[in-house]
């Protein structure tokens, strides 16, 4: 059983272990923001909230946000139709990771937090880019719980990406906080 992930496709095993953390996500998903090209126009930024809120409430897995996405976002209702950046081929799947990877580390800094820790440790994940800044500075590595958190808010509450890094620090990023006292276990595996 996963109370914590410690990468990105552990998040719905480690909400449905982890009652105290996965309503520590259900509480601030409805008060932040989500920024974006994908999520300006219309409803579109209340229909991804309502997408990550069934997520992180366990009643949908990451293939069923992807298809609510495309469903309930289509590409043809944004004012940013036209951008094939904005819209690449796995849209829909980036803007679900980056959500969910940024809701659940708020979430796992604040239960840390509240569970005594100052600090925590990112593990390295299976599915990281290892060239990426998170993976060069962070990845392996203990770290203050507070400017993380502060750095993460400032960056996604704000959208203010000039940041020290934090995680998630991109839309591909995998990574996520646990217990340092955890960060043996991860070596061990590794």
């Amino acid at each position: 059983m996963t109370q914590w992930a410690s990468h990105y496709l552990e998040i719905p095993e480690a909400i449905r272990s982890n009652d105290a953390l996965q309503t520590q996500i259900a509480d601030i998903i409805p008060g932040r923001p989500i920024y974006g090209k994908r999520v300006e126009g219309g409803d579109r930024e209340q229909n991804a909230r309502d997408i990550l809120i069934d997520f992180f409430d366990c009643k949908i897995e990451y293939q069923e946000a992807y298809k609510r996405v495309l469903q309930e976002l289509p590409r043809r209702e944004s004012p940013h139709s036209h951008d094939n950046n904005t819209f690449s081929s796995d849209w829909n799947e980036a803007l679900i990771r980056m959500q969910a990877v940024r809701f659940y580390n708020h979430g796992a800094f604040l239960q840390l937090k509240e569970l005594g820790y100052s600090e925590c440790y990112i593990p390295h994940s299976p599915h990281e880019n290892r060239g990426s800044e998170c993976t060069r500075k962070l990845a392996g590595g203990t770290w203050e719980i507070d400017p993380l958190l502060n750095r993460l808010k400032e960056r996604y509450d704000n959208e203010n990406y000039d940041t020290p890094v934090t995680i998630p620090s991109r839309p591909n990023c995998t990574h996520t906080p646990i217990p340092p006292d955890m960060a043996e276990d991860d070596s061990q595996s590794r």
